[in-house]
């Protein structure tokens, strides 16, 4: 069992556990992370995608396998989306119409990026870049533009936490800027 994911998984589903009873009015949506993938869904999946996915990332999937509403109404993938799921299928939209300039900006090749969560209500996607490129496992949230960069799946996990720690916060103050 990896003690590092399992304590941040601990931590956010607290954390989320407090944002669910601030959410009077049922704001977004609530869930558990999903059940651990199997090495072999992860075989499958990677098979599929063409590419050994981030050992980080893997690591997490194997504790658990995605995450719906992991920060408001974005879903963090497990194996089940990345296997031309409507989800996934969706995520490339996005990814596809992030405009080209964007795209340059970051510095890869739009080929070299591929989606990990998103949603379907605002144009938030989060992307990883793939493990042939020159800084694999790297973390892009877009939403129109480049909104962050982690250099890892543990820290884009981190900020999430305290995404939603901060969300606790401005609910918990009557700041209705969230």
């Amino acid at each position: 069992m990896n003690e590092k994911w399992r304590d941040l998984i601990v931590t956010m589903v607290y954390v989320k556990q407090e944002l669910m009873k601030l959410d009077m009015d049922g704001i977004w949506p609530h869930h558990l992370p999903e059940v651990a993938a199997s090495d072999e869904a992860l075989m499958k999946t990677e098979a599929y995608l063409g590419f050994r996915i981030n050992q980080d990332y893997r690591e997490f999937l194997k504790m658990a396998n995605g995450w719906k509403g992991f920060l408001q109404t974005i879903d963090l993938f497990g194996t089940q989306e990345f296997s031309g799921s409507p989800m996934m299928q969706y995520a490339q939209l996005l990814l596809d119409s992030v405009d080209d300039s964007v795209i340059k900006s970051t510095g890869f090749p739009r080929e070299a990026l591929f989606p990990i969560a998103a949603t379907k209500y605002d144009k938030d996607l989060f992307v990883m870049t793939r493990p042939t490129s020159h800084a694999p496992g790297v973390v892009i949230w877009f939403a129109g533009e480049e909104v962050d960069r982690y250099t890892n799946f543990t820290e884009y996990f981190l900020a999430m936490i305290e995404y939603n720690r901060q969300l606790v916060k401005d609910i918990q103050e009557g700041n209705q800027d969230y």
